[in-house]
């Protein structure tokens, strides 16, 4: 099970867009970080938590997730190639907005992974950084926010090696 590799579903991409099924935050983030390329074991070190079988049938309980394959070798890395094939066809509805007009809701969205991630691997080093966040009203806001939070991710040991996972979270969330 720890080299299974999961794909979203559509269903599991709709509530991500719009919180439609009320997910735990433990699910919600699990969901956001099943990319149909990482392992179950390496997304339980970027989660920071090992026990995720509970998590997980809630997921494939409703229908977000599906088994991928487990994976063996490097020959499991076409894969990928599969789930970001379609997000192709529909660019057009997902960023119909100019990049100035983020939805309050993907803001809010964005802020909430941005906090919750600073909390968990910055701990109080994050005060700022999380007050910044929150204050975010704007999409050039939330750019320079995000930056920042990268940038901080990127300094720690713990969150350093899954920065660029956590931005494409938020890129995913906010159609940025």
């Amino acid at each position: 099970m720890p080299h299974t590799v999961y794909s979203k579903t559509a269903q599991g991409q709709a509530d991500i867009d719009a919180r439609s099924l009320g997910l735990s935050a433990r699910a919600r983030r699990l969901l956001i970080l099943i990319d149909g390329r990482r392992t179950l074991a390496e997304i339980a070190t970027v989660l920071g938590h090992a026990e995720l079988a509970p998590l997980l049938a809630e997921l494939q309980a409703r229908a977000c997730i599906t088994a991928a394959g487990a994976l063996t070798v490097p020959d499991a890395a076409p894969q990928p190639s599969a789930p970001s094939a379609p997000p192709a066809s529909p660019t057009p509805t997902q960023r119909p907005q100019p990049i100035d007009a983020v939805d309050p809701i993907r803001i809010i969205k964005a802020k909430a992974l941005m906090t919750e991630s600073a909390q968990t691997f910055l701990g109080l080093m994050a005060r700022g950084l999380i007050s910044e966040i929150e204050a975010v009203s704007d999409t050039p806001a939330l750019k320079n926010a995000i930056a920042r939070w990268n940038m901080a991710l990127r300094e720690s040991r713990k969150a350093g090696p899954y920065a660029d996972e956590f931005v494409q979270a938020a890129k995913v969330l906010t159609g940025l």
